[in-house]
C-alpha cells in the first residue's frame, strides 16, 4: 500500500511541474517578440500613425502582406499608374468643372510649363497637354473642349508667371494644368514664382481647377519636394512622374529610354504615361461628382514661401506707352515674343520708361556669342544692376531678371542702358510689373 501511494504522489509531483513550466514559457516568448522589435518596424508603425489611414501594427502589417499580395491583380503598369497621384486635393474646383461639362457647357483646359508641356520630342500630336484635351473631350462628346498649350521650352516658373495672364488667364480657362518641376531651380525666386503663379490662379474670380504635374529628369532632378509643399498647402492635385515612371526605373522594371529619348523630355510612349496618370485622376473625380460640388473656399492658407510676385501683368512694345528709345528702334520677334525691342550697334543705347510697381521683371533673350553684350540697369538715376545677355547656357532663349523688387509700390524711372563695346546686340522682349 506504501508503495502504491509513492507512486501516485511521484506522478502527482510530475504532473505539477510540467504544468509550471509549460505555464511560463508564453509570457517569455510575448516578451522576447516585444523586445526584438527591429528598427524598421518601428519606422513603419511611426509611419502608419502619422498616415491618414488608421495605424496599424507592425505585426498586423507582416500578417496581411502575403494575402494583399496574393489579392492584388494589378499589373506593374497599373501601379506605377496608381503611384503617380500624390494627391487628389479638395475635389471641389474640378467636381464643379466636370458638372458644368455634364450640363452642355464648353470648357477651356491651360497647360502652362517648359518643353515638356509644348511637346517637344513627342510628335505634333502625342503630347500630353494635346490627348489630355482629347482625353476629356472623350468623356464629354457634346461639349466642346478647348486645349491651350501655354508651354514654352527652356523657360521657368519666373517667366511662367509673367506670362501667365497673357497666355493663360486670357483664355479664361476652367482647368491648369502647372508643370515647371525640372526648369526650375531651388533659390527662393523660383519658389515664390511659383508659388505666386499657383496662388494667382486660385484667385480669379472664376475658380480655376488648378493640377499640378511633376516631372523629372534622367539623372532625378525634380523640384517636387517643395512644390508638393504648394500643393498640399492649398488642397490641390497632384500628379508624380518621380513617385511612377522614376520609381519604376530604379526596380529594374523600366529604362529611362522606354520614357524619354534624351535627359529630360518625354517620348510618345512617355506623353502616354503622362496622359494615364491624368485619366487615373478623372477617373478619381468623375464618379464622385455629385458628392463634391458645392461652393470653392476661396480663404487662401497662408503661403508656404511667398506670393510676392502675384497678379503680374505682362507689357511690351505693342503695350507700354511714354517709352524713350535710343538705339532700341528695331522690332525683335521671337516665336513666343513678338513685340520686343532690338539694339545693334556700338554707340550705346537705351530704353527709358516711368513706372508705378513694386516689381519689375525683364525678359530679354540669351545667347552664347560675343556679340551679344551687357545692359546697365538704372533705377531712378542710380545703376542697381547689370544684366548680360552673352550665357553660356544660351541658345537665344527668353531669360529674365528682376529690375525692381520691392516690398511697396511706387513710382521709378527705369532706364536700360547699353554698355559700350564693339558691335553689341540686345534684345529686350517684354516686360512683368506687380501694381
Amino acid at each position: 500500500m506504501k508503495k502504491f501511494l509513492s507512486v501516485i504522489l511521484a506522478a502527482s509531483m510530475l504532473l505539477t511541474f510540467t504544468a509550471c513550466n509549460g505555464s511560463n514559457s508564453t509570457p517569455s516568448q510575448e516578451q522576447t517578440s516585444s523586445d526584438s522589435t527591429s528598427p524598421a518596424d518601428s519606422s513603419t508603425a511611426s509611419t502608419a500613425e502619422n498616415s491618414v489611414s488608421a495605424p496599424v501594427s507592425s505585426e498586423a502589417e507582416s500578417a496581411a502582406e502575403p494575402t494583399a499580395e496574393a489579392d492584388d491583380t494589378r499589373t506593374d503598369y497599373e501601379k506605377m499608374v496608381d503611384r503617380s497621384l500624390l494627391s487628389t486635393g479638395d475635389m471641389t474646383r474640378m467636381a464643379n468643372v466636370f458638372q458644368k461639362a455634364q450640363n452642355g457647357e464648353d470648357i477651356t483646359v491651360a497647360y502652362i510649363g517648359g518643353s515638356i508641356t509644348e511637346g517637344y520630342n513627342a510628335g505634333t500630336t502625342e503630347f500630353y497637354a494635346k490627348t489630355c484635351t482629347d482625353l476629356l473631350q472623350g468623356y464629354f462628346p457634346d461639349i466642346t473642349v478647348t486645349g491651350v498649350n501655354a508651354g514654352i521650352s527652356g523657360t521657368p516658373s519666373l517667366l511662367g508667371n509673367l506670362r501667365l495672364e497673357r497666355d493663360v488667364l486670357s483664355a479664361d480657362p476652367d482647368i491648369v494644368f502647372v508643370e515647371f518641376a525640372v526648369n526650375d531651380g531651388q533659390e527662393s525666386d523660383y519658389k515664390n514664382a511659383y508659388e505666386s503663379l499657383v496662388r494667382t490662379l486660385l484667385t480669379q474670380d472664376k475658380d480655376i481647377a488648378v493640377v499640378l504635374l511633376f516631372t523629372v529628369l534622367d539623372s532625378g532632378y525634380t523640384c517636387q519636394e517643395h512644390m508638393s509643399q504648394i500643393g498640399e498647402n492649398y488642397g490641390l492635385p497632384m500628379i508624380s512622374v518621380p513617385d511612377s515612371v522614376y520609381a519604376e526605373i530604379e526596380a529594374g522594371r523600366m529604362t529611362w529610354q522606354d520614357y524619354s529619348d534624351d535627359q529630360s523630355h518625354p517620348n510618345a510612349y512617355g506623353h502616354k504615361c503622362i496622359t494615364d496618370f491624368v485619366d487615373n485622376y478623372y477617373q478619381k473625380v468623375l464618379p464622385v461628382v455629385a458628392e463634391n460640388v458645392g461652393e470653392v473656399n476661396k480663404d487662401l492658407p497662408d503661403p508656404v514661401f511667398s506670393a510676392k510676385y502675384m497678379n503680374m501683368h505682362y507689357m511690351d512694345r505693342e503695350t507700354m506707352t511714354g517709352v524713350e528709345l535710343d538705339g532700341f528702334k528695331e522690332h525683335d520677334t521671337h516665336a513666343s515674343f513678338h513685340n520686343g525691342w532690338m539694339y545693334k550697334g556700338t554707340s550705346g543705347g537705351s530704353i527709358k520708361f516711368n513706372i508705378t510697381c513694386s516689381v519689375l521683371e525683364m525678359v530679354f533673350k540669351a545667347q552664347d556669342s560675343d556679340k551679344y553684350g551687357a545692359a546697365d540697369i538704372y533705377v531712378d538715376g542710380e545703376k542697381v544692376k547689370s544684366v548680360d545677355a552673352n550665357m553660356s547656357d544660351g541658345w537665344d532663349n527668353p531669360v529674365t531678371s528682376y529690375l525692381i523688387d520691392d516690398a511697396e509700390s511706387a513710382e521709378h524711372t527705369v532706364e536700360i542702358r547699353m554698355e559700350p563695346g564693339d558691335a553689341q546686340a540686345y534684345f529686350v522682349l517684354a516686360f512683368g510689373y506687380c501694381d
